[in-house]
């Protein structure tokens, strides 16, 4: 297959054995780290095409050899994702229902608190994001692999400090646990999120339907979407998902734009233990970081990401910042967990119409992230349990993996529904 030669590294792709540009911040020498994290296997993913090749002729011959395997590993086949179609997944895997409880998060930090740490959670973020990249690229150059995922990037991270101890290998597991959790979990909000959101549809349109019977509908489409094995095809639905969520977001932000209420507006939080609430909230809504190595990975020119990652993020927090202090000044400590709850709801008024299709509009747009969202677990998963069956059942397998992990999400929905039903009932018993 032909592939695209172009180096992260600046300037050209032609190497001089006898340069000495790089050699420096990779530290010569650093063959018994290649061989105790990489060891005799060779490579941490199956497709990797370009191999580490250390041998003890000296630190010269090491560091062209590292330098040369730099070059290729940054190659990517014709068949990754554009420019367009990662700026589509960086804003999608970020503009989830985080954004829509901001003004939540606002409620517990005052405006002027709330819109000073809400910047910085940006800033600190993107910044974390664009270190994880730089550090996957070195880590690349360092070991000749063609990319790396978080998993291994923090092992061969990790080795740099603890060359011949267990906690790279302890790293890799701690990493790829909490990726898990976080990602599995933002996909049970999204289920909660979409039964909320469609029960105050179907009831405007004088339809009943149960918050159980709206999980099992939806279940449904979300297995099919799942079932998308590349993240090209999935950017179509992105794409349709963010046009929609755009929509949503200036009709709800005209909508809160005309019903400010300035005066009486807290500017500070009640009490300081109620920033604790808001960082929480804060964090949750900035949930992209898990997606940017995959992205990166699945680029054709992967060293466009950073400046893109830079702009989509800016925009993203741009967004974050007017729908979070605007819905706090709008709405104050009337605010729910999601600002589409706040928005009139009855279809008996015309003027309450787009607040329907606001609420239709942005259930589409979180299926559309959950599909984002859900490509990172599985790209843990599914080859944790295919390494374990044989080869001729790795399509059934891999299907019936992405159709459990949906379903078990639903059903964590409906739990998690549940357990707050019973909290009400205690707190109204006791008062």
């Amino acid at each position: 297959m032909a592939m695209e030669r172009e180096p992260l590294l600046s300037g050209d792709s032609t190497i001089d054995p006898g340069s000495e540009v790089v050699v420096r911040d990779f530290t010569a020498g650093k063959k018994s780290l290649a061989d105790s994290v990489i060891g005799k296997s060779g490579s941490y993913h199956e497709d990797s095409r370009v191999e580490s090749n250390v041998d003890s002729s000296g630190s010269d011959q090491l560091s062209t050899s590292l330098l040369s395997s730099a070059v290729l590993s940054y190659g990517r086949s014709s068949s990754g994702i554009s420019d367009a179609e990662t700026v589509i997944h960086i804003i999608k895997g970020n503009i989830g229902t985080g954004i829509i409880g901001l003004p939540f998060a606002f409620m517990y930090a005052g405006f002027a608190v709330g819109l000073a740490s809400m910047a910085a959670v940006c800033v600190i973020a993107i910044w974390c994001m664009l270190m994880l990249v730089r550090a996957s690229h070195r880590l690349c150059e360092l070991h000749g692999k063609r990319n790396l995922d978080y998993a291994s990037t923090a092992e061969l991270g990790i080795a740099l400090v603890f060359p011949d101890s267990r906690w790279p290998k302890i790293s890799r597991r701690v990493v790829n646990t909490f990726l898990l959790m976080t990602q599995l979990g933002f996909t049970t909000v999204y289920f909660v999120f979409i039964a909320k959101n469609m029960q105050q549809v179907v009831a405007a349109m004088r339809v009943q339907l149960d918050y159980h019977a709206l999980i099992g509908i939806f279940v449904i489409p979300l297995v099919a979407g799942v079932c998308i094995r590349d993240l090209k095809t999935t950017a179509i639905f992105s794409g349709i998902g963010n046009v929609l969520q755009v929509v949503s977001i200036v009709i709800i932000i005209v909508y809160l734009c005309t019903h400010m209420h300035w005066p009486g507006t807290r500017l500070y939080p009640k009490k300081a233990t109620d920033m604790a609430l808001f960082f929480g909230l804060a964090a949750f809504s900035v949930e992209g970081i898990g997606v940017v190595l995959p992205l990166e990975n699945d680029m054709k020119k992967p060293w466009h990401f950073p400046p893109l990652l830079v702009c989509s993020m800016g925009f993203v927090s741009t967004l974050f910042l007017l729908v979070g202090s605007l819905g706090f000044v709008c709405f104050g400590d009337e605010t729910q967990g999601s600002i589409t709850l706040n928005l009139p709801g009855g279809a008996s008024s015309a003027e309450h119409i787009p607040f329907i299709y606001v609420k239709l509009f942005y259930t589409f747009a979180i299926m559309s992230s959950y599909l984002v969202q859900f490509y990172v677990a599985i790209e843990i998963i599914e080859p944790f349990v295919l390494k374990r069956v044989q080869k001729s059942r790795h399509a059934i397998t891999g299907y019936s993996v992405r159709a459990g992990l949906v379903i078990g999400a639903g059903k964590n929905a409906v739990g998690i529904h549940f357990v707050c039903a019973r909290l009400e009932c205690a707190v109204l018993c006791r008062k």
